[in-house]
């Protein structure tokens, strides 16, 4: 089965005094003004799938209402954040949380400055799932369940996160599935040079929407006794993670603190997995 969904337009018109998402020079960005960089990493906000409990790693669907409604509100929440740069993933979802996110806080804030927009990045996808993608989530449930001999909670299954990409890719005929060194390659390449770049023009806060396990995998590589802090990675909560040229530290996990609210449940914790 294939996704399908219109890819929004990372160059979408920001509704408001904004006018539109154009590019800026990075070197003339907000920077920190104390050389480090904060990355502010969020989940794209809820979609179609996700409400339908469909598997959606490298497939896409977009935004429902309240997915978009809750960009928004991040965006409100995160308007008196300077950011110096922001960064997607190349996934529809992602755009579009992206376009709303910055619309809405430029429209809270009409003195916002706008951030160096980087073209949508595919290092920041989601996990790919092989045969699995967009079928019905049970269908992951019953690949672990067969690939570990026994239907483990969701906190356990995140303990074993590489083992659990290692039994998916081992399961899917597509060869499409990753692997969770594949994974790992992938948010090291992008993280440690967005991270350079954001040094090189003086540090700052730095926008990063991407995917729940995308989310997941960045907290279990910086510090695996935290990577059920909290189970649940909600859409468009914030991780903070902070770079000073040589080390990245994880800070504030999954937090909805910026949404004033806390936002749905839908697929926080998929396909009826046991807590």
């Amino acid at each position: 089965m294939r996704c399908r969904g219109k890819r929004p337009d990372i160059r979408a018109l920001l509704h408001g005094k904004g006018g539109s998402l154009e590019k800026k020079d990075p070197q003339a960005s907000l920077a920190s003004g104390d050389g480090t960089v904060t990355f502010y990493i969020t989940r794209h906000g809820q979609t179609v799938y996700n409400v339908a409990s469909r598997v959606q790693g490298w497939c896409d669907s977009q935004l429902t209402d309240e997915g978009i409604r809750v960009a928004r509100l991040l965006g409100r929440g995160l308007a008196e954040v300077p950011f110096a740069q922001a960064y997607c993933s190349d996934a529809g979802r992602a755009v579009q949380t992206l376009n709303a996110v910055l619309a809405a806080r430029i429209k809270k804030n009409p003195q916002a400055e706008l951030p160096f927009i980087h073209v949508p990045d595919p290092r920041l996808r989601e996990w790919c799932y092989g045969n699995l993608e967009a079928g019905p989530g049970a269908e992951l449930h019953a690949a672990l369940t067969r690939g570990f001999g026994e239907d483990l909670p969701f906190d356990e299954l995140n303990r074993r996160l590489p083992q659990v990409a290692e039994v998916l890719a081992d399961q899917d005929d597509t060869g499409r599935a990753e692997r969770f060194d594949q994974v790992k390659a992938r948010l090291e390449s992008f993280f440690s040079e967005a991270g350079q770049q954001a040094l090189a023009a003086g540090g700052g806060n730095v926008l990063v929407v991407t995917h729940s396990f995308v989310v997941r995998s960045v907290m279990y590589l910086l510090d695996p006794s935290r990577v059920n802090d909290p189970l649940k990675i909600k859409n468009a909560s914030v991780t903070q993670v902070t770079y000073d040229g040589e080390t990245f530290t994880l800070g504030e996990t999954a937090s909805t603190r910026w949404l004033g609210e806390m936002p749905p449940e839908a697929n926080a914790i998929p396909f009826g997995f046991r807590m």
